[in-house]
């Protein structure tokens, strides 16, 4: 976003200079009256290469930004505030440059006649697609307040999710990643010097031995093109991952592994029922809300199979049966409660109290995971120890049996 230079005079008179990014000289002087200041001079300023400018323009907006930002807004809303006036207030109080000048952006284009939705429309990297149609339905309802909150509640679980799975898996990360880097400059530089040890006595050693003395010599000639090599391939491995074939195998090996897909297939069912649940809730029709809701599921085969389900429900396909074909994605206690939902006319509260079920399921599993884990690794870390122990020391006893 570019800087602008401006001059402002506050109520007492007082003259204020300053710079400040934004997207517009517009958005510059509607910050500047919200802040109470009255613009007297706003132009492009000219500055030389300035880091935090740089960096403000990368700044990531995260999950907690847009919850804040949306919960503020309702309550703004609630009270009786205008959504220009919401917004310019928001963009002074938002501590991020991007998104404040974002929501000024925004403010501007509201003030001008397009509605919410669609100004948030042009920002699809900030707001997703299930955000701009809650509002979208909201604004034409009536009902933006109460669908705000509907959002922010459901964001708020989506954040809840997600940092629980985080917190259960950086143990386990953080210990694997060190035992890489010790092994890595074991191999390349410490154990290249027992092992020549052994070579050059030209005695026998073990089958387990010459193995780890080949591994060895391997990383200690070739060390650093390894290093390379395998950088070169993590790097190949995420840009792959991001394309549909790599999406397609990775997902489906998660679904199928030990204690992971579990827990895979909790998270994305309590997203999808929680999501759908809100949007119906909302007032947004169902074949909508399935094809939005297809969007915020992470595996791909969800994905599919929940926009195919929004296709069968637009031909007249109860919903439950738009499932009932993926045992393995869709549980019977999802099938029969839609069931329920469809017969009594409350989809939206059947579904939010699985939601509820599954989010508890997934709290419970999220609290043992890392109990479960922990014993796993150490025991990997004992076989591959062990392993080198014997190796080393099988050759070491041999050796000295035969000068005894």
């Amino acid at each position: 976003m570019p800087d602008f230079s401006y001059t402002a005079r506050t109520k007492a008179g007082v003259i204020q200079k300053d710079i400040m990014q934004a997207v517009s000289e517009r958005a510059v002087a509607d910050v500047l009256r919200t802040q109470g200041l009255m613009p007297t001079m706003i132009k492009p300023a000219r500055r030389g290469f300035n880091f935090k400018s740089v960096i403000d323009l990368v700044r990531p907006i995260k999950l907690l930004d847009r919850i804040t930002f949306i919960k503020n807004l309702g309550v703004m809303l609630k009270a009786g505030l205008p959504v220009s006036r919401s917004l310019k207030i928001l963009s002074a109080q938002t501590p991020n440059p991007r998104f404040s000048a974002i929501v000024s952006d925004i403010a501007r284009m509201v003030e001008s006649g397009i509605s919410l939705a669609d100004a948030m429309g042009k920002y699809p990297n900030v707001f997703s697609s299930i955000f701009v149609s809650m509002v979208r339905v909201g604004e034409v309802s009536g009902n933006l307040e109460q669908n705000l909150g509907y959002l922010a509640d459901q964001m708020q679980r989506d954040y809840d999710l997600v940092s629980k799975a985080r917190g259960a898996l950086t143990y386990p990360v953080m210990v694997l990643f060190a035992l890489a880097i010790v092994g890595f400059l074991m191999f390349t530089f410490v154990l290249p010097k027992l092992t020549s040890t052994f070579t050059d006595l030209h005695v026998q050693l073990p089958l387990m031995t010459l193995v780890v003395i080949f591994i060895v010599n391997i990383f200690a000639n070739y060390g650093i093109f390894l290093l390379v090599l395998f950088v070169c391939l993590a790097a190949a491995f995420v840009w792959w991952r991001t394309t549909i074939p790599g999406k397609k195998i990775i997902h489906k090996v998660i679904l199928y592994m030990p204690i992971v897909a579990p827990v895979v297939i909790k998270i994305n069912l309590a997203r999808f029922v929680r999501v759908f649940a809100s949007l119906i809730k909302s007032g947004m029709p169902v074949v909508e809300s399935l094809e939005v809701s297809s969007h915020v599921v992470g595996n791909i085969y969800y994905q599919q199979t929940i926009a195919a389900a929004a296709s069968k429900v637009k031909v007249g396909s109860p919903l439950s049966a738009a499932f009932i074909k993926q045992p393995r994605l869709f549980s019977n206690l999802i099938i029969q409660m839609m069931e329920v939902g469809e017969e009594s006319g409350t989809t939206d509260t059947v579904l939010t109290e699985v939601a509820n079920f599954y989010e508890s399921e997934i709290d419970q599993t999220m609290k043992n995971l890392s109990s479960i884990l922990e014993p796993v690794i150490m025991m990997v870390i004992g076989v591959v120890v062990g392993a080198l122990a014997i190796a080393l020391i099988t050759p070491i006893y041999n050796i000295t049996s035969s000068i005894n």
